[in-house]
């Protein structure tokens, strides 16, 4: 039997209808759900036709992409007189290796059933009659006897069917979890100074050479190039991070980083971000939905907001894109080799020519023609002191 000729039937069924009964399906374990996991595992290991079999269709059926999805007194209709393979969608840490081993040793086998730890696993030759033993064992919270006729197996790592039966069982089975993905990047090159502090999510792809200091969290659909230094404590979520480049105790969401740029301590780019190469963002700068041209320097204390930096420019401490007007968002330009004083107001939409100068303490609300310098704050005055009955200037 082939493995796209089986029903694979991922059973998810709240037994006690209990907030944690549906909940667990959906826990996120290293960015990926029970149930998510699950249905890797399976397309993995070649199954196919994958069917979700539950009493909670509503809250369960959106979780992930299936064939079909039942309630459990539909089941036998589902599967009809296909063989069968039911997995327990509360098997977070299941392999396609293991799935694999499990089909294999059923398809030599001489019985009718299958069984790995009872009913976590189970492989019927005649779907239909199956559908009832495992609804029967399901609403029993899986006390139902195995079928007489039933072969026991055991996969090679026992931890492959550890089950999120309880919340008690949540930490372990995260901790698992975490572990066999930073193997697999150590076995690809990847440098971990502290694993037991290291926090990378299931299909973050890091390249070899890199190394990743403690306290940090790479997660959601990120990818970090070779040669890098990550952390200490950095977070990146759903980020590009290209070769070379240096992260440290900062945030970034959606951003991209190109090759060679140094980010940190303490910066924060947020969605949109996209900075470099050989960019450099420093002490709490924060980034959004702008493009930093190769070489900007920002170091301190700045805003860029909904902006195009141009190469070589370099930003000032406490300078800020005004972009939000109260209504509307508005997008500053800063042209090639632009010098922003310290402490700026850029008052979007404005335009900073090529080359040209602000004096610090600006507050720039008209277009900057290239080559200018511009100047936009009060005239100092300097007066004698003259001290009054209550001891205040006048």
């Amino acid at each position: 039997m082939k493995a796209n000729e089986v029903a694979a039937v991922v059973l998810a069924a709240s037994r006690d209808r209990s907030t944690w009964g549906t909940r667990r399906f959906l826990l996120p374990i290293c960015g990926a759900t029970s149930l998510d996991r699950v249905r890797r595992a399976l397309a993995d290991a070649g199954f196919s036709d994958l069917i979700l079999a539950t009493d909670a269709p509503g809250e369960l059926a959106s979780s992930a992409t299936w064939a079909d999805v039942v309630g459990l007194d539909e089941m036998a209709k589902a599967v009809g007189d296909r063989p069968t393979l039911l997995v327990s969608g509360d098997l977070p840490l299941v392999t396609a290796g293991a799935l694999r081993a499990f089909w294999s040793a059923f398809s030599r086998g001489n019985g009718r059933t299958l069984v790995a730890a009872p009913w976590a696993l189970a492989a019927y030759r005649s779907g239909a009659e199956a559908a009832s033993d495992v609804a029967q064992a399901v609403f029993s919270v899986d006390s139902a006897p195995c079928p007489p006729d039933a072969e026991a197996w055991r996969p090679i790592d026992a931890d492959d069917l550890r089950r999120l039966s309880s919340p008690n069982d949540f930490p372990a089975i995260l901790d698992l979890a975490r572990q066999r993905v930073l193997v697999e990047l150590g076995e690809a090159g990847v440098l971990f100074v502290d694993p037991e502090r290291t926090y990378v999510d299931l299909g973050v792809e890091i390249a070899a050479g890199t190394m990743i200091y403690p306290g940090t969290h790479i997660v959601g659909a990120s990818r970090v190039g070779s040669g890098c230094r990550i952390g200490p404590d950095a977070w990146i979520e759903s980020s590009v991070v290209e070769d070379g480049v240096q992260i440290r105790y900062s945030v970034l969401e959606e951003a991209r980083v190109r090759e060679g740029s140094a980010i940190g301590p303490f910066a924060h780019l947020r969605h949109g971000s996209d900075v470099g190469p050989d960019a450099r963002i420093g002490n709490f700068v924060e980034v959004k939905a702008s493009r930093l041209g190769r070489c900007v320097k920002a170091g301190h204390l700045s805003y860029l907001g909904d902006a195009e930096v141009g190469d070589g420019t370099n930003v000032g401490a406490g300078t800020i894109t005004c972009n939000y007007d109260g209504v509307a968002k508005h997008r500053t330009v800063i042209e090639d080799g632009v010098f922003i004083g310290s402490n700026t107001s850029l008052v979007a939409p404005v335009t900073i020519g090529r080359g040209a100068v602000i004096g610090a303490g600006s507050t720039i609300t008209e277009d900057v023609p290239p080559g200018k310098l511009a100047i936009a704050r009060a005239r100092q005055i300097v007066k004698d002191r003259r001290a009054g009955k209550s001891g205040e200037d006048t």
